[in-house]
């Protein structure tokens, strides 16, 4: 990486010295990128970036899949965990025992907690509601508004940077 960006540093002051010695190639785009190509490594290195973007993007794209794969074992185990506590559960009360102390760990059939059960939503009074409210600026809808011709005040549109497209 670090020897790519000396690369490119070295590559970008070549550039301006080619358009400082030759002004000609500021103005005609097609015989400043025949001038770099033919004078520089610029195709080469421009080569070794892209290998590097697109193996980072399987890397990616292997590491999600195996995150994926990861959480569904985890998803599993889960389950797992709570049917082995569900079992559990099962022989202690039916041996009527609260506690048992084993070397792994001590097993306690803990009270339940209580909760809330609703029976009867249309039934509950005004201030056992709660109002959630949520609001958010519609980027789209102002984007076209301001394409269709209106004025929105305190908004406009914006120009990002310029991005590189890897196929």
């Amino acid at each position: 990486m670090s020897n790519l960006l000396l690369e490119v540093t070295l590559l970008e002051r070549e550039f301006q010295d080619l358009v400082a010695a030759y002004p000609e190639l500021a103005e005609d785009e097609q015989l400043r990128a025949d001038t770099i190509e033919g004078e520089t490594n610029a195709e080469v290195v421009l080569s070794r970036i892209a290998a590097q973007i697109l193996d980072a993007k399987a890397i990616a794209a292997a590491q999600q899949s195996r995150i994926d794969d990861l959480k569904a074992r985890q998803a599993g185990s889960e389950r797992r965990g709570e049917a082995m506590r569900k079992l559990a559960l099962r022989l202690l009360q039916a041996a009527d025992l609260p506690r048992v102390r084993l070397p792994e760990a001590t097993l306690t059939v803990a009270k339940g907690r209580d909760s809330v059960e609703i029976t009867d939503e249309a039934g509950l009074p005004a201030w056992a509601w709660k109002t959630d409210v949520t609001k958010s600026v519609s980027k789209s809808a102002i984007k076209e508004a301001i394409d269709g011709g209106l004025s929105v005040p305190g908004a406009r549109i914006k120009t990002g940077e310029p991005t590189l497209q890897v196929r």
